[in-house]
């Protein structure tokens, strides 16, 4: 069996949004040790843990392209679930660091907690009962779905993500200082993506090969969002800041 071309399109456009995440989410770090600013470290590694939950489809693509067999449907969803919980403990650090740093102990700990439940649910389900975290597609091996916990853990983690990704973002645009408008409006434009994107990709079965190019078009375009949101390069800095 070999890939049709709607599959050879899914993994190769998932496989450019997860190296566009991957190496924004390195540059972050890379910018944030040169600053010595722990809270901009757990921001890019945030964004590679999010991209995370491509990374089952891109090692199921590049797997059977090389060995012709796929890649276990355990090991497809704990690889695109695993790093989720820990995307979440790391921006919600990051947020507490800069927003509200008196409490950042107290939201920490119900972060973590959380987060151990989560993973303690998940490490359980991959091996009692996998339907309960998702299924693979058996018509096409690169599509998979939520099962009915995990959606719910999912859920609730991307309301976290948009709700103090945005409240984050409003924040700066009120400031006086015009550079840090603009990296917040950026930043709210890059959740909204985000959001938008993860949501189409998780609730549509069977994406049209249109809104599959558009898809991946608007997780691409919120990662540059999302790195403008934090480091505005000079060039936009000159264009827009006069």
């Amino acid at each position: 069996m070999a890939f049709s071309s709607y599959q050879l399109v899914q993994g190769i456009l998932s496989t450019i949004w997860v190296l566009i995440a991957l190496i924004i989410g390195i540059r972050i770090i890379i910018k944030a040790r040169k600053l010595d600013r722990k809270d901009l470290i757990a921001v890019g590694l945030t964004y590679i843990c999010l991209s995370s939950a491509w990374w089952g489809v891109v090692v199921q693509f590049f797997y059977f392209l090389v060995f012709g067999i796929q890649i276990t449907d355990q090991f497809y969803l704990f690889i695109s679930h695993v790093l989720l919980p820990v995307g979440l403990f790391c921006w919600i650090y990051a947020f507490s660091l800069i927003i509200m740093p008196f409490q950042e102990k107290k939201v920490l700990i119900i972060t973590l907690s959380y987060v151990i439940i989560w993973l303690g649910v998940l490490f359980l389900l991959l091996v009692t009962n996998l339907e309960l975290v998702g299924s693979i597609n058996p018509a096409n091996i690169l599509d998979s779905s939520h099962g009915a916990v995990e959606r719910v853990f999912v859920f609730i983690t991307l309301i976290t993500f948009l709700l103090s990704g945005s409240y984050f973002s409003i924040k700066s645009m009120r400031l006086d200082d015009v550079q840090v408008k603009w990296k917040g409006l950026f930043l709210f434009m890059g959740w909204i993506l985000l959001t938008i994107g993860a949501l189409l990709d998780a609730l549509i079965e069977g994406l049209s090969p249109l809104l599959l190019i558009i898809t991946r078009l608007i997780l691409i375009g919120s990662s540059f969002l999302y790195y403008f949101g934090f480091f505005l390069p000079g060039w936009i800095k000159r264009t827009l800041i006069k």
